[in-house]
């Protein structure tokens, strides 16, 4: 077991060799469940701060309207929050899935070693763990403002910029487009997108080609348009009727 996980500690440090190993110790299920269950622990431990936080934002305010409101908002917005905390950046995840599906012919690799594929392509998801690792410091360490919207709590993790997002700092807020861009193109998935073209290119045994970082970008660019217009509804059936 533990060598099988052994390619997932090399990968940030040693890519190449971490790649190599993955595809001779072929534990996909193994990796993939490791790397979901440490994202959505990492996750997990900003829900205490986020919902503090929200807590704060929808106390009593004495006047009944308000206070109404803030009710309707409260399920809804804490069902928002833990699904988006446990949950792995589903571009990502799905992405993978298509790229599994495209691969597995495109490489022609005998049937007993299918499972190579779905190994390196697990791999290429330690990336997320950078991803949250960072998004739980920028939880903790980012101050309240002094008055608190209950839009902020959800929000706080994503301050942890990794996206296009990053060049409208200092400049105002950037437009809804870009941040809804910054989370599915952002160095996370370009991250992952290199570490599954090295895993391509190891599973073929020839020098990097073309076709290796161009099938992973088209499936990451298809996952992010189906997740861009997913998005909203589920948004909406997570919040619920005010």
């Amino acid at each position: 077991m533990l060598d099988s996980l052994r390619p997932l500690g090399l990968v940030l440090f040693d890519p190449r060799d971490a790649m190599r190993d993955a595809a001779e110790r072929s534990a996909p299920g193994l990796v993939a469940w490791t790397v979901l269950l440490a994202v959505a622990a990492l996750g997990a431990a900003t829900l205490p701060r986020q919902l503090s936080l929200l807590a704060a934002a929808l106390a009593s305010t004495g006047d009944p309207a308000a206070d109404a409101y803030h009710d309707a908002l409260r399920n809804g917005l804490i069902r928002l929050i833990v699904v988006d905390r446990l949950i792995p950046p589903p571009t990502v995840l799905l992405a993978l899935c298509i790229l599994g599906v495209l691969a597995e012919p495109v490489v022609a690799l005998p049937q007993s070693r299918r499972k190579a594929v779905w190994a390196v392509l697990a791999i290429g998801l330690a990336p997320l763990l950078a991803q949250r690792i960072g998004e739980l410091a920028v939880t903790y360490l980012s101050g309240a403002p002094g008055r608190l919207t209950a839009g902020l709590p959800v929000s706080l993790p994503q301050r942890f910029e990794t996206g296009p997002d990053l060049l409208w700092s200092g400049r105002g807020v950037p437009p809804e487009w870009l941040e809804l861009l910054g989370a599915r193109a952002n160095l996370i998935t370009l991250w992952c997108l290199v570490l599954w073209a090295m895993g391509l290119r190891q599973l073929t045994g020839t020098r990097l080609a073309a076709w290796h970082v161009v099938l992973p970008a088209v499936c990451l660019a298809v996952a992010g348009v189906i997740t861009w217009q997913l998005g909203p509804p589920v948004i909406a059936l997570l919040l619920g009727r005010p």
